[in-house]
């Protein structure tokens, strides 16, 4: 086959395959892969797609089926970007097209991987069989090769080996420089013929030894305990078919439970509703069980939830089991295993047996595996799809390209390199397999995270879109309770919006036709008969109108920017440090003050002095959790002055991260390498030795104050209360530590001369 192709089976040849290894012309490929087919009795053909980020990609049959279901082609109603397509005319891809990419992806990475696995094993397993070839007397290798357990090419190896094992170790040390040279010159032949003092026909067979029979004998004679072990430990994580697809499957339903406008939905809008359930329900001054879910709620767990949905409504669980996959029991389940790619186990970081008992985890005891769908070796099958540990995974790849294409935005990294280098070590650090790259490779990754942040800078989090998607939340919310707009269950219950997620069969009826559907709700309405009848279509009119101003251009106005003065970011970094002594864990007993000083461009130095508690140093879900919490009262704090100062106006105040995807966390710190020496090892790679220009901090954050202007205002009037806006907000800059970011060009909102809405 073509191993260099990542081709191991004669079923994964495509038309762009076939051209790749040298079948040019277009007719000849298209016969060659339809008698493929025919030959192969195929009877559920996969099916191509061809894709404009990938080109031609061919999909298991398996995949053909789920991506056939209502609940998959729902994915076509779901912008990849929300908001970002009101900015960008050309980013109106789909959920759809992304998670056909990202299974193509995940399959492709699998086999390139696989392929790399197999070329670890073969020559062990050919020492191997060698190994105990050496050991067998002559008639009972005729007797194996007559029962075609042993071929005539194992025979004239071993034949050659058994030569090579009669030599001492100088006459070894003289063969080897001998065979590195041309034995047709007379001077080599004699030192060749003098050293075993060999006879003409003797002779001969010598001259048949290449410097591969050497090595390969040298090999032979270390082949040992070791040596067969590992081999078993390498066959033991090799990538197994039903493993490839139950990646791909995992790549293909891994946004399943995206909802309306994507992020939007399980981020400003839910966010939205969780506020306002909880504010409600501590006024009650009781919990309830709505705001615990919707706490708890993620678009992955909707996911999994949704991907069991679409098994079951679709009879699909039987045909996974037809395709040779494992659905039921609890050893290796590959349904489990699939979910797990998906969403990982609530308790992934399980504490240790000895440490149950202890607010500090014992390093010393041994771990628990917390997946069920696989074992410890085969622990890098996790980091293919959806990657927690670096955030380096086939999801990224697909979106950078795919939306970098859509968006018109140049796209900096290339992840067929990555595939090209990537290949699975033994991380002495944890004992685990990872996915690692070659050692050279490692600047080129941070071009992963540079481009995330590219595509969050330019669009994801673009001032506009923001605008447009506060007034999305702002409709949807008045609406959310509407009865026009409840879905029922497959209880029969009628659920709200913002219920929906929590019952798949109405889940799957919510994508983004919900904004069409409240613009055009007026046509053929009834008066209402109630005062509360009555309150909800003024909500609808609310909602309807402010959707209008959005197809209108005429958008909240963002009337402040600002970010932390240099002096705060530099305490900050300076808190952060220490919080990383103290994660470190070393010389914690002898430390308890820090004094650390700090400089940035061309600001002054800082030196300031923390202190923390030894035995119980910060973790970094506290540090997370209070910056989280930190952020949303400097938020409501600077939403209540301003509705106290301005009664008459209405704002929203957003913060604006911008991070490699791990929050202030070097990602690539996370990464592990091997090397060209030694490739079946991982190891990390100082900081230091990658590039001394690479950033040492990775994550940024600004404050945006949006006004809701009210409709119809005049273009003077909204300059006069802007300024007075600014005005005050840039007090408040002062008086909190803020750099005011605002410049004299136009806000956000309806586009006036001068206000170039597309940067």
């Amino acid at each position: 086959m073509y191993p260099e192709h990542n081709i191991t089976d004669l079923c994964q040849l495509t038309p762009d395959l076939l051209e790749k290894i040298g079948i040019e012309d277009c007719s000849i490929r298209c016969t060659i892969y339809n008698l493929l087919k025919k030959h192969l009795g195929i009877k559920d053909l996969s099916k191509v797609f061809n894709d404009p980020i990938h080109g031609h990609i061919e999909l298991h049959p398996l995949l053909v089926k789920i991506i056939d279901t209502p609940q998959f082609q729902r994915l076509r109603n779901i912008k990849q970007l929300g908001g970002v397509y009101f900015v960008y005319p050309g980013a109106s891809h789909n959920r759809f097209e992304h998670s056909i990419g990202v299974a193509y992806l995940a399959g492709e990475l699998a086999k390139a991987l696989k392929v790399k696995q197999l070329e670890q094993i073969k020559p062990l397993e050919e020492l191997k069989k060698m190994s105990t070839l050496m050991k067998l007397k002559d008639g009972e290798l005729n007797w194996l090769k007559e029962l075609d357990m042993c071929t005539s090419e194992d025979l004239e190896n071993l034949s050659k080996l058994k030569k090579l094992k009669s030599l001492s170790t100088d006459e070894l040390d003289q063969l080897k420089d001998l065979v590195m040279c041309n034995f047709e010159d007379q001077e080599n032949l004699n030192k060749l013929k003098k050293l075993k003092s060999l006879s003409t026909d003797e002779l001969e067979e010598w001259k048949k030894l290449k410097p591969e029979d050497v090595e390969k004998f040298e090999k032979l004679k270390k082949f040992g305990d070791g040596e067969v072990k590992k081999l078993e430990e390498l066959k033991e994580s090799l990538i197994s078919d039903q493993d490839v697809l139950c990646v791909q499957i995992a790549g293909l339903c891994h946004d399943l439970g995206h909802g309306p406008f994507s992020h939007f939905f399980d981020g400003m809008f839910m966010d939205a509703i969780k506020r306002d359930k909880k504010g409600k329900a501590d006024k009650k001054g009781k919990a309830d069980k709505e705001v615990t879910n919707n706490e708890e709620w993620t678009h992955e767990e909707a996911s999994v939830k949704m991907f069991d949905h679409l098994l079951n409504q679709n009879g699909l669980k039987e045909v996974m089991a037809k395709y040779g996959l494992k659905v039921d029991g609890k050893d290796e389940n590959d349904l489990v295993f699939i979910k797990e790619m998906i969403k990982e186990p609530k308790d992934k970081k399980p504490l240790n047996d000895a440490a149950q008992d202890n607010d500090t985890q014992n390093n010393d005891a041994p771990k628990k595996w917390p997946y069920e769908g696989r074992k410890k070796e085969k622990s890098f099958l996790y980091e293919i799809v959806s990657n927690k540990k670096t955030g380096i995974d086939v999801d990224k790849f697909d979106y950078f390209a795919r939306d970098c294409h859509h968006l018109g935005i140049p796209n900096s990294f290339d992840h067929q390199r990555f595939v090209m280098f990537a290949r699975v070590c033994y991380v002495e650090e944890d004992g685990q397999k990872h996915i690692c790259s070659r050692d050279k490779e490692s600047a080129n990754l941070y071009d992963i995270f540079q481009q995330r942040l590219s595509i969050h800078r330019r669009a994801c989090q673009h001032k506009i879109k923001m605008a447009v998607e506060i007034m999305l939340k702002d409709a949807l919310i008045l609406v959310d309770d509407h009865p026009d707009f409840k879905i029922k269950s497959s209880e029969g219950e009628m659920l709200s919006l913002s219920q929906a997620n929590g019952d798949m069969e109405a889940y799957t009826k919510l994508t983004d036709h919900v904004f069409e559907r409240i613009l055009h709700s007026q046509e053929g309405r009834n008066e209402p008969s109630s005062e509360e009848e009555r309150k909800k279509e003024l909500d609808l009119e609310e909602a309807r109108e402010i959707l209008q101003r959005v197809m209108e251009r005429d958008l909240y106005r963002c009337v402040g920017q600002a970010k932390k003065k240099s002096e705060e970011e530099i305490k900050e970094r300076l808190k952060n440090l220490v919080n990383d002594i103290q994660d470190d864990g070393k010389d914690r007993d002898g430390v308890n003050n820090v004094t650390l000083t700090y400089k940035m461009e061309n600001e002054k130095p800082i030196s300031k002095t923390y202190s923390y508690d030894k035995k119980k140093p910060e973790k970094s879900e506290d540090k997370k959790k209070e910056k989280k919490e930190t952020l949303e009262k400097i938020k409501k704090d600077l939403e209540d002055e301003l509705s106290e100062r301005f009664r008459k106006d209405k704002f929203e105040v957003t913060v604006v991260t911008l991070d490699y995807g791990m929050e202030n966390d070097d990602p690539i710190s996370k990464t592990n390498y091997y090397s060209k020496d030694n490739p079946d090892i991982g190891k990390p790679v100082p900081k230091s030795d990658v590039f001394s220009v690479l950033p040492d901090w990775f994550s940024d954050e600004m404050l945006r104050v949006y006004w809701k202007n009210p409709k119809g205002l005049k273009d003077e009037e909204i300059k006069t209360r802007e300024k007075k806006f600014k005005e005050f907000f840039k007090g408040w800059c002062k008086n909190n530590g803020y750099k005011d970011l605002n410049k004299d060009d136009p806000s956000a909102g309806r586009a006036t001369p001068g206000n170039d809405q597309s940067n």
